[in-house]
C-alpha cells in the first residue's frame, strides 16, 4: 500500500510539472448569505484556486509567459449548512497573450447564472474526464477545457480536442441530471449550448476565423507597419461572421464573442492609424445590437 501511495504521490508531482496551464485568481464571494460559518466561503476559494492552477490538464508543457490568465468571481447566494448545497452565479473572464506585447486579448467573457453544487470544508475536489464526479469540479473544468480549445486555437487553425472534452463533460453531467445549466432543453443560453455551438458542423468557419483574428490580426498590431493590414484582416474576420448570424441571428456563439470582443474592437478601431469602415459598423451593430453604441465614433 505504502508503495502504491508513493507512486501516486511522485505520479501526480510529475505531472504538475509537465503542465500549469492556468494563472486564474479566484474568488468566493456571499454578502446576502446569513450564516456564522464564513470560513467555508475561504475554504472554497483556496481549493477551487489549488485545482485550477495547480493540476495539469494537458501534456503540454507551458511557459510562465504563455499561461492562461483569468478569473472566476462565485457569487453565492444561497447556501444550505446542514446539507452543504449551494447556489448562485459564476462570473469568468479568460485572456491569452499577445505577442509583442503587455496586452491580454480576452478569449472569453460570461456570465453562468445556473450555478448549483455542493461542498463541505477540506473535500477534495476530484475530477475524472471520463465520468461525473460532482457539479462544481464539472463546472469549472468545463470553462477550463473551453478556455484551452480557444486559446490553442488562436494560435493554431489545426484541431484540438479541448473542445471534445468539454462536450464529454457537458455529455456526462446531463446524463447525471446535474442541472439545468447542462439541459439543452431548459435555456439555450447555457454551458450545453457554449460548446454545441462551437463544435456544430454549421459553424464551422468560426474556428478559421477565431484563428485569423488572433494570430493574423491581433498578434500583428505591435508593428506599426502593420497595422492598417491587421485591422483589415480583423475586419474581414468579423464580417465573415456575419455568414454565422444570417443563419441563426440569435447564435449564443455571437452572443458570447461579442460579450467578450466588443471592447477590446472598439479599442483596435479608434487607436492607431486611422482606419474608417462604415460597413464594418453596420455589420457590428446588425450583430451586436446590445453593444451597438460601442461603435458609433469607431475609427474617427
Amino acid at each position: 500500500m505504502k508503495i502504491l501511495y508513493s507512486l501516486f504521490l511522485t505520479i501526480f508531482f510529475l505531472g504538475n510539472l509537465v503542465a500549469q496551464e492556468f494563472m486564474v485568481d479566484v474568488k468566493v464571494q456571499a454578502p446576502s448569505v446569513q450564516t456564522n460559518d464564513r470560513q467555508i466561503f475561504s475554504d472554497l476559494e483556496t481549493a477551487l484556486r489549488n485545482f485550477i492552477n495547480q493540476q495539469a490538464w494537458t501534456q503540454i508543457s507551458y511557459e510562465e509567459t504563455e499561461k492562461i490568465r483569468g478569473s472566476m468571481v462565485f457569487t453565492i447566494t444561497n447556501y444550505d449548512p446542514s446539507s452543504a448545497n449551494m447556489s448562485g452565479n459564476l462570473q469568468l473572464q479568460f485572456a491569452r497573450p499577445v505577442y509583442m506585447s503587455d496586452y491580454q486579448s480576452p478569449t472569453l467573457l460570461i456570465q453562468d447564472a445556473d450555478l448549483t453544487f455542493n461542498y463541505r470544508s477540506n473535500t477534495v475536489l476530484e475530477f475524472n474526464i471520463g465520468r461525473y464526479s460532482s457539479n462544481l469540479t464539472s463546472i469549472v473544468s468545463f470553462y477550463c477545457y473551453v478556455a484551452l480549445g480557444l486559446d490553442a486555437s488562436s494560435f493554431s487553425p489545426k484541431q484540438n480536442s479541448y473542445f471534445s472534452q468539454a462536450q464529454v463533460i457537458a455529455a456526462n453531467a446531463a446524463s447525471a441530471g446535474a442541472g439545468g445549466g447542462w439541459d439543452r432543453f431548459k435555456n439555450n443560453l447555457n454551458r450545453h449550448w457554449i460548446i454545441e455551438d462551437i463544435i456544430n458542423p454549421a459553424n464551422s468557419d468560426f474556428i478559421s476565423i477565431w484563428y485569423d483574428y488572433h494570430r493574423l490580426g491581433v498578434d500583428k498590431l505591435f508593428d506599426p507597419a502593420q497595422q492598417i493590414a491587421a485591422k483589415e484582416l480583423m475586419r474581414s474576420t468579423i464580417q465573415r461572421l456575419k455568414l454565422i448570424h444570417d443563419k441563426q441571428p440569435n447564435s449564443f456563439l455571437l452572443q458570447w464573442f461579442f460579450d467578450t470582443k466588443s471592447n477590446e474592437i472598439r479599442q483596435v478601431y479608434s487607436g492607431g492609424p486611422n482606419y474608417q469602415s462604415e460597413e464594418l459598423i453596420k455589420d457590428l451593430q446588425a450583430m451586436d445590437p446590445s453593444n451597438s453604441n460601442n461603435y458609433l465614433n469607431m475609427g474617427r
